[in-house]
């Protein structure tokens, strides 16, 4: 991981790619995911600030201006 937003728009992105290919109609119904568990853990208020603040829609944008 590069930084914080990397890791967090890649959590995004790993729980959203059910919903986005069509298996589930929400990222929390997929069986095989870690996200039962990353909500048990971090609870919803955080997972849905997160969402927010590192949005898929940029995945990737900017990740490399920090790196020398």
């Amino acid at each position: 991981m590069r930084n914080d937003a990397h890791f967090w728009a890649t959590m995004n992105y790993v729980h959203n790619n059910p919903v986005h290919h069509g298996y589930v109609e929400r990222w929390q119904d997929w069986p095989f995911s870690s996200a039962q568990e990353y909500l048990a853990e971090m609870g919803r208020e955080f997972a849905e600030k997160t969402w927010r603040e590192y949005p898929i829609l940029d995945y990737g944008e900017g990740w490399d201006d920090a790196i020398l």
